[in-house]
């Protein structure tokens, strides 16, 4: 008989020859969960192979679709379709119900996770704050609402991908399913569309009287750790790691530099080629520290050019409320 040495449980029990790994997990009183009871059609019953992945079978075929249905990496197995022929060390990773309740969120989304090597870009609307909020709260409105239906059409247009808000600053990324170069000019292609986008949306802004919003933008390339972090939208992506904390760092440095689009080393060197004027900015990442070059992004070539332009980056005609707006602000102005 085979051996499975079972964590966190610290046990190591037998293994019967055409027995699956939960099979065998439950006889010796494991409780392991398996809630669509042991069919791959959950993946509640999960373990990491720690040690004797060259004694276990190949996936059956309803295990192999679950696995890429989640994207699996290929030490995590299903103990219900999983059986051995030598002697393995396993980590359970579903153990209560908290664990089941996440396992079945991750199936609705497609997704356990994962980390990816991405351009990750950082981007604030700034100057909300010169809104007269107790008087005008949807001039506001107005403005986040035309400014964040532009930005996700323009991220979607150039195959990238929101990865959460927080208050005023957005994330995206880009290159999950592409080369890093062309994951990096996505990015850039992106930023400078977002740019032209914003002039737009001050037109429109000036026509109204509300005061200008000023865009800034930071681009990384590091690994990220995608998660989605919302059980009431399977679909969301969250981003966290090392590169966000990094490219937050650098969008909030735009502030003090006083410029609207840096990019870190990593993206320079690949993204140079396409860049007609840059400057370099030594910033220090911390009170005390090292200082890391920052390239502030002020021109660029012809062939980073945005695609055609489209109607989300032009003043659109107003209408409705917009019209009865700007002629209350004129007739506000009169007194």
């Amino acid at each position: 008989m085979s051996q499975i040495l079972c964590r966190p449980d610290n046990i190591v029990i037998e293994a019967k020859a055409h027995s699956s790994v939960l099979a065998s997990l439950l006889e010796a009183k494991v409780p392991h969960p398996h809630a669509c009871g042991g069919n791959a059609a959950c993946s509640t019953c999960r373990i990491m192979i720690l040690e004797g992945s060259e004694n276990c079978r190949l996936m059956t075929a309803a295990e192999k679709a679950l696995a890429e249905r989640l994207d699996l990496p290929v030490h995590i197995r299903l103990a219900c379709q999983t059986r051995i022929t030598g002697d393995i060390a396993i980590q359970r990773l579903v153990l209560d119900g908290t664990d089941i309740d996440v396992a079945k969120n991750q199936l609705q989304a497609r997704t356990i996770g994962r980390q990816a090597d991405t351009a990750i870009m950082a981007i604030s609307l700034r100057g909300i704050s010169d809104f007269d909020e107790k008087n005008f709260p949807y001039d506001i409105v107005y403005t986040l609402g035309r400014f964040y239906n532009q930005m996700g059409t323009l991220v979607q247009q150039y195959q990238g991908s929101l990865g959460g808000q927080n208050g005023l600053r957005s994330l995206a990324l880009f290159g999950l399913k592409d080369s890093p170069e062309q994951g990096i000019r996505q990015a850039m292609q992106t930023a400078l569309a977002l740019q032209a986008s914003v002039q737009g949306l001050n037109g429109v802004l000036r026509e109204l009287s509300y005061p200008q919003v000023r865009l800034t933008v930071a681009i990384h390339y590091g690994s990220t750790i995608l998660l989605n972090a919302d059980p009431q939208d399977p679909g969301k992506i969250s981003l966290f790691g090392k590169s966000v904390a990094a490219v937050t760092w650098m969008d909030e440095s735009n502030v003090k530099l006083d410029t609207q689009l840096l990019i870190s080393p990593a993206v320079y060197e690949s993204a140079k080629d396409y860049i007609s004027k840059a400057n370099p900015h030594q910033v220090p990442a911390a009170k005390g520290s090292s200082k890391v070059k920052l390239w502030e992004v002020q021109e660029a070539n012809p062939g980073l050019s945005p695609l055609p332009a489209t109607a989300i980056a032009e003043p659109e005609q107003m209408v409705g409320w917009q019209e009865t707006i700007q002629e209350w602000l004129r007739a506000w102005g009169r007194f």
